[in-house]
């Protein structure tokens, strides 16, 4: 089940179509997004701000200063975008959990400790919504791939362009690999939801492909599920490729895959896969780790 939604706020544009997204999953559950601002003191935003560490002498104070002030404008930004999405979109606010039938929403704000706080607030929803990062602000440089990794939740990433919908067809890109079978798992909620499901596997390795699709699809008809099966013939373009490009054949609303990983080391953690999503995919990408 799927109730709780953590929305992170950045105060930026970019809040807009990662907020349109988290709604577009919440209607279907009649969930509950709980929009979250991370403020950051001058001293840690100073840290991922190019430059400032060549500051010196009134520079470094001017520096700090403006830091100070962008922060203030991104967190009253937040809230105010928060205030007017929800106003527009007719979601209640609310603090306290109740039988609610439709989507309602609350506002939380922290300072500082960016990385363990979201973190911490993920491992509590049972969602996450994010966009792609653009370090307007300050957030870690390798926060999505800190969440994947930490937080055991799924993480919706929000494409460039704000999602209507969530459950019209939703494509599940399959591989056998646990990481792939706890997002299909986790997705299970919007599946049964969903007026399609398509499950496509990249046919490598000499992978029987299609009996394990077809094995797949029986057990997801215990769930009350009538899933199709698509097998991609392997390219050299790779699944990294060839996923999106046939989500977008079949005009899905959401792509279902495991976060792929090829090597212990935090540098190669994150295949060709979930690297190419995370950074260029046109459709929201429903994501465990």
């Amino acid at each position: 089940m799927i109730k709780t939604i953590l929305v992170p706020t950045s105060g930026s544009p970019t809040d807009d179509r990662v907020f349109a997204s988290a709604l577009a999953l919440a209607r279907p559950l009649a969930a509950h997004l709980e929009f979250y601002h991370l403020r950051v003191t001058p001293g840690e935003a100073a840290a991922r701000a190019p430059h400032v560490d060549f500051c010196m002498g009134p520079a470094l104070g001017d520096a700090l200063q403006h830091l100070s002030d962008e922060e203030r404008s991104l967190s009253s930004s937040a809230r105010l975008h928060v205030k007017q999405f929800c106003e527009s979109n007719g979601v209640a606010i609310r603090n306290e959990p109740g039988n609610y039938d439709a989507v309602t929403a609350s506002w939380c704000e922290e300072i500082d400790h960016a990385a363990s706080r979201l973190v911490f607030h993920a491992r509590h929803s049972d969602l996450v919504v994010l966009g792609r990062p653009h370090h307007v602000d300050f957030m870690p440089k390798m926060l999505i791939e800190d969440l994947l990794t930490g937080c055991g939740r799924p993480i919706v990433i929000a494409p460039e362009s704000a999602s209507r919908k969530m459950t019209g067809t939703i494509v599940v890109g399959w591989k056998e690999t646990p990481e792939a079978a706890r997002a299909l798992a986790a997705a299970l909620p919007l599946l049964k939801l969903a007026h399609r499901v398509v499950l496509v596997g990249v046919a490598e390795d000499g992978c029987a492909m299609p009996q394990t699709l077809d094995h797949l699809a029986g057990q997801l008809a215990w769930h009350g599920i009538a899933a199709e099966s698509r097998v991609i013939a392997e390219k050299a373009a790779g699944a990294a490729a060839q996923l999106p490009i046939a989500a977008a054949d079949l005009q899905a609303d959401l792509l279902v895959v495991g976060g792929f990983g090829r090597g212990p080391l935090r540098e190669l953690l994150f295949g060709g896969v979930t690297r190419s999503l995370l950074e260029s995919a046109e459709l929201p990408v429903f994501m465990l780790h």
